[in-house]
């Protein structure tokens, strides 16, 4: 298996569990379906391919086609898009977009919308207690950060 193709499946799996948490986000990818979103990961040499439909987001490391979309960036810039900081990210530069621009917004939107309950998730291996206040020190920490992002600017 290449490392692309092990990149895909760890991928699909984890996003198989989002979209499973949240039944509005998987019918939002069953009306993408048909679509197809390329991400290459600069640095890496790594292309995924992004197929959404009816039972979630089929992800492959490699595809014999043309994408509808083609997103190209760094691993951090990226996961800022993926994070919500879109804007941002296109305008820096740290992320290029080509084809159907609709088609990446619409994937971000879902993956940016999906309602997913990691502290519940987390529970299960932790105990409450504790996820809660894991939970609870993350959301502080990401309150820091975008303070500290904010007095930057």
């Amino acid at each position: 298996m290449t490392p692309a193709a092990a990149l895909a499946a760890t991928l699909e799996s984890a996003l198989d569990l989002y979209l499973r948490q949240d039944p509005e986000a998987l019918r939002s990818c069953g009306g993408m379906a048909g679509k197809i979103i390329a991400l290459d990961v600069t640095g890496l040499g790594v292309s995924l391919y992004f197929l959404p439909g009816p039972d979630g987001i089929q992800v492959l490391g490699h595809f014999e086609g043309p994408a509808d979309t083609r997103l190209r960036g760094s691993p951090i810039g990226l996961a800022r898009m993926a994070l919500g900081s879109r804007d941002d990210t296109l305008f820096e530069g740290a992320v290029e977009i080509q084809g159907d621009t609709e088609a990446g917004q619409q994937l971000q939107d879902i993956l940016v919308s999906a309602e997913w309950d990691w502290e519940e998730q987390l529970s299960r291996l932790t105990g409450d207690i504790a996820a809660h206040e894991i939970g609870r020190g993350a959301r502080r920490l990401r309150e820091d950060l975008a303070r500290c992002r904010g007095s930057a600017r």
